[in-house]
């Protein structure tokens, strides 16, 4: 049973004008009957039921429920220049999955593929994890957060493909625009910034925020989108969750000063930060902060 229509995830905008413009669907049906003829197709999943089909840059996702699978994402790139760089991090997302954390591993199409190109477009499908978006404002929602940050640095730097990401780039897109940041304040960052030391780059999340983080109480339950990993340093991923781990999809706001001091304590607790990283990593939160357009938490950490 097909019910769904489209909506936007983010942006405000017409859904069913994006979705022919962007997807090349022509109806909300003909989108829904493509997504229904992959399951049957290549994967050899029968359709219970369609019931959410959502935009968000470039992506279209339809949640299911499949006969003998159940509940599922078909998670649809419309970028088919992205599909090696998906399919790695397809991989880093099963592999992260056979060490036990709470992530949604690929499904695999009859050929044996987790990450398909079809029609232009490249898909995945993956199990719908359980839990509530993290709450920014719980204080032990928010150091779980942290510790599970660092439970997947530890386990991302082990990955033996991590090469698959040297070339890797963002797809999803997105975020607020804000104007250019206050001559004292680029000042000052430009100060702090001199002279830091270079770290060594592993695969990192590179989009860990609230949106993509699911928990039940105090338990992080699952780890979602993994479509913008990338090779960079660990706090410089550490310092953008620190900016953005309170966001969702509308009006971005930061974490109280409590809250990102609790999310810090979490992950130190679990990884200590060596000497170079502690150096670097007011300066990265700084800038971020600034591209945010959050000035006066800018001044805080470029203090």
């Amino acid at each position: 049973m097909i019910t769904a229509r489209p909506e936007m995830l983010w942006e405000r905008t017409d859904a069913a004008v994006e979705l022919g413009r962007r997807f090349g669907f022509p109806s909300a049906d003909a989108a829904a009957d493509w997504a229904v003829r992959v399951l049957a197709e290549d994967y050899e999943l029968g359709l219970e039921s369609l019931d959410r089909m959502v935009i968000s840059a470039h992506n279209v996702m339809f949640w299911v429920t499949a006969r003998d699978a159940g509940r599922l994402l078909i998670k649809v790139c419309r970028l088919a220049a992205a599909h090696d760089s998906l399919a790695a991090r397809a991989a880093l997302v099963r592999w992260l999955s056979g060490r036990g954390l709470p992530v949604a591993p690929p499904l695999p199409t009859v050929a044996g593929d987790h990450q398909l190109l079809r029609d232009g477009r490249s898909l995945g499908i993956q199990p719908v994890l359980s839990g509530e978006l993290l709450d920014g404002g719980d204080l032990e929602q928010v150091r779980a957060a942290g510790e599970m940050l660092a439970s997947l640095h530890e386990h991302v730097a082990d990955w033996p493909d991590a090469a698959r990401l040297e070339h890797a780039r963002p797809v999803a897109g997105g975020g607020p625009g804000v104007p250019g940041a206050p001559a004292e304040l680029r000042s000052r960052l430009e100060q702090r910034a001199r002279d830091l030391p270079e770290l060594p780059r592993q695969p990192v999340h590179a989009d860990y925020r609230g949106a993509n983080i699911l928990t039940h109480g105090v338990t992080i339950t699952g780890l979602l989108d993994f479509e913008e990993a990338r090779l960079d340093t660990a706090v410089a991923d550490l310092a953008r969750a620190v900016c953005l781990l309170g966001t969702w999809y509308h009006d971005w706001k930061p974490l109280s000063p409590e809250a990102q001091a609790a999310f810090l304590d979490g992950y130190t607790a679990r990884r200590p930060l060596t000497g170079a990283e502690q150096a670097c990593l007011p300066v990265i939160i700084g800038r971020s902060m600034l591209g945010l357009g959050w000035w006066d938490e800018a001044r805080r950490w470029l203090a």
